[in-house]
C-alpha cells in the first residue's frame, strides 16, 4: 500500500513539475515560412494557467489576453472563442484548448467546434507588469515575437501618424522607428471625453496588449488608462483649449516645427533648452494674433550652430486677456 501512495504521489509531483506552461505553447526560435514564429505546438490541445490581462477583445466576451504570473517574455497569449465567460482582469483560469495559428497570430482557440474549457481558480490577483519595450522591438518578428500576447508598455512617445483605415494609429520613441497602437478594446471616439489623437502629440506610457493582425504587431490599449500623460490621462483629449499642441515631426532631423494655436492676440514667447537647462534658442518674443502659428526650429543655437543629437526641450510663455499659459514639449533631435 505504502508503494503505490508513494508511485501516485511521485506521478502527481511529475505532472506538476511538466505541465505545459504559455511560455511553452509561444517560444521559439525558428521562423516559418512567411517570417512569423509559429507555436511549436500547433493543433495541439493543451492546459494552462494563466491570470487574465485583457478582456472583451473585438467586443467579444469570448476572447481575451492571459498571461503567466511571473510575466516574463514569451509567457502571454490570446484566448479565442472560449465561450461567453464573465472573466475580469486579474482571474486566475485553468484553460483548456486547441492552439492555432491565425495569419501569423498565436492563440487558444475554440474556433469550429474544437474543444475549450475555462475554469476560475481564483480572482482579485496582482496582474503582471506590463513588459517594457522600445517601438522599434515591437516592428521586426525577430524581436516583436516574445511580447505577442503580452501585456507591454512604452515610455516618451510622440505621434507619427494619426488614425487611418481601421483605427490604428503610430508612434515612436527615442529608437525613431514607429509601431502601431490599435483600437482592439474601445474605439477612442466611444469615450467620455473623446481621445483625439494629433500628429507630435506626446504620450508618457502607452500601455495594452500586443496583437498580430495584416502582417504588424500592435499595442491595444485596453482602457483610456492605459493612455497616460505627463499630467493626466485626459490632458491630451483636451484639444480645442490647447495653446502649444505639438512639435511634428518628433523625433527630428534636420528640422521641426512647433505648432500653436492662439484663442487670442497674445504676446508669446518661445525658447528652446537642452537636457541640461540651458537656453540654447529663442524662436520667438513677440504679439502675435489669434489662430494657428507655425514655428520652426532649425536645429540651430543662438548664435547659429547647429547642436548635436540629443533630447531639447520646447518653452512656451503666452499672456492674452485669459491669463498666462505655461508649456514644455520635448523633442528629439537624432543625426
Amino acid at each position: 500500500m505504502k508503494k503505490i501512495f508513494g508511485i501516485l504521489i511521485f506521478t502527481v509531483v511529475v505532472s506538476f513539475v511538466f505541465a505545459t506552461t504559455i511560455y511553452d505553447v509561444q517560444y521559439t526560435d525558428v521562423p516559418g515560412p512567411d517570417g512569423t514564429y509559429p507555436s511549436p505546438m500547433v493543433d495541439e490541445e493543451v492546459t494552462v494557467i494563466g491570470i487574465v490581462t485583457g478582456v472583451e477583445f473585438s467586443g467579444f466576451k469570448d476572447n481575451f489576453f492571459i498571461e503567466m504570473s511571473n510575466g516574463i517574455p514569451w509567457s502571454g497569449v490570446y484566448v479565442f472563442m472560449a465561450g461567453d465567460t464573465t472573466l475580469v482582469v486579474g482571474d486566475e483560469i485553468e484553460l483548456t484548448g486547441t492552439v492555432r495559428e491565425y495569419y501569423g497570430f498565436t492563440e487558444i482557440s475554440g474556433y469550429d467546434g474544437a474543444y475549450i474549457s475555462v475554469t476560475l481558480l481564483s480572482s482579485g490577483n496582482t496582474v503582471p507588469a506590463p513588459l517594457l519595450t522600445q517601438t522599434a522591438d515591437l516592428v521586426d518578428a525577430a524581436t516583436a515575437e516574445q511580447y505577442e500576447g503580452c501585456l507591454v508598455e512604452v515610455n516618451d512617445v510622440v505621434v507619427t501618424q494619426e488614425q487611418i483605415n481601421y483605427g490604428q494609429w503610430y508612434v515612436t520613441d527615442i529608437s525613431a522607428i514607429s509601431c502601431q497602437i490599435d483600437d482592439g478594446f474601445f474605439y477612442l471616439d466611444s469615450v467620455n471625453p473623446e481621445i483625439i489623437i494629433v500628429l507630435g502629440m506626446e504620450w508618457a506610457i502607452i500601455r495594452g496588449c500586443l496583437d498580430y493582425s495584416y502582417d504588424e504587431y500592435g499595442i491595444n490599449p485596453r482602457t483610456p488608462e492605459d493612455l497616460i500623460d505627463v499630467v493626466s490621462s485626459n490632458e491630451n483629449t483636451v484639444i480645442a483649449s490647447s495653446e502649444f499642441i505639438s512639435c511634428y515631426p518628433n523625433p527630428f532631423n534636420p528640422q521641426t516645427t512647433a505648432y500653436l494655436n492662439l484663442k487670442s492676440d497674445s504676446h508669446v514667447t518661445l525658447n528652446v533648452y537642452n537636457i541640461k537647462g540651458e537656453k540654447i534658442k529663442t524662436l520667438v518674443n513677440e504679439d502675435l494674433t489669434a489662430g494657428e502659428h507655425h514655428v520652426v526650429w532649425n536645429g540651430s543655437d543662438d548664435n547659429n550652430n547647429k547642436v548635436s543629437s540629443g533630447i531639447y526641450f520646447f518653452e512656451s510663455y503666452i499672456n492674452n486677456s485669459g491669463g498666462d499659459y505655461t508649456s514644455i514639449k520635448k523633442v528629439i533631435l537624432l543625426k
